[in-house]
């Protein structure tokens, strides 16, 4: 019997416009009406998931920045934080400006850019209600941590980008694509297999009793980890290899689609 759900927000849980489907929340209800408890693991800014968290009535923590950070959605406690220190970025930092590649770095409530330009204008369709600020050179700006860089780019450049800097940086940095157009770093235990199985400990739930649901090389961590792995038929095709099972896509209530089938039991799972 599960116990645990991790579900992914863009391009698995949400719809190419950014929002929840009724049938997937009518899934999500009835698990939860069943005693599971369901967690979101996403790459969003904190403050961009908590609506979400609000919009379907979750009561448990949730990880951000690709399980940077941990949060309780009713008290607003960190429960987990794992960041990337400015001196150990340095050299990513200084081979986007030369590159000339967009750069966000973030906190909980902002992202902080060198310049507004069309790719800063891209993200705000992800990035909703977060400020994208200006402040030049992030070489120069003064913050000591980050739970995430993102390169934002042509896809060619991020490939090329990717191949160069995996030639020096630091093998406590994780390196990988989670969409495209994003190339995404964070530190080692920042992933949402690390976010997934602390979670788990806490709840003293077993690998066997936990379901994960994603789409992207990102997600990858917490569907392997799981003892079920669920990739969105709009997935990636090699995290679709490397799960357990290939449901419906994001469009097309691919989330409420597994539920039914392998939770809820429904005879003919809603489409």
């Amino acid at each position: 019997m599960f116990k645990l759900i991790a579900c992914d927000l863009d391009d698995t849980l949400l719809r190419n416009d950014f929002s929840v489907s009724e049938n997937n929340k009518r899934a999500i209800d009835e698990v939860k009406k069943k005693g599971i408890k369901v967690v979101i693991l996403t790459g969003r800014v904190t403050a961009a998931v908590k609506p979400f968290i609000h919009e379907l009535g979750l009561d448990e923590p949730f990880g951000s920045f690709q399980g940077a950070k941990i949060t309780d959605p009713k008290t607003d406690e960190i429960l987990y934080s794992c960041q990337l220190e400015k001196d150990v970025i340095l050299d990513i930092l200084k081979y986007a400006e030369k590159n000339d590649i967009h750069v966000n770095i973030y906190d909980d409530k902002r992202i902080y850019v060198r310049c507004l330009n069309k790719w800063s204008d891209f993200y705000k369709g992800f990035a909703r209600k977060v400020d994208i600020v200006e402040v030049g050179s992030l070489q120069d700006y003064e913050f000591k941590e980050t739970p995430k860089i993102v390169f934002i780019d042509e896809n060619e450049k991020l490939i090329k980008a990717y191949d160069d800097i995996l030639k020096f940086k630091s093998d406590d940095i994780n390196m990988f694509f989670s969409k495209k157009n994003f190339l995404e770093f964070t530190k080692k235990d920042a992933t949402k297999g690390h976010a997934l199985k602390f979670l788990a400990d806490k709840w003293h739930i077993e690998r066997h009793e936990i379901m994960a649901i994603g789409d992207n090389y990102n997600d990858l961590t917490m569907i392997e980890y799981a003892g079920l792995g669920i990739c969105m038929e709009n997935g990636e095709e090699n995290v679709k290899r490397r799960s357990d099972f290939v449901t419906l896509s994001n469009e097309n209530d691919g989330v409420a689609y597994a539920l039914d089938k392998l939770i809820l039991k429904t005879q003919n799972p809603a489409k």
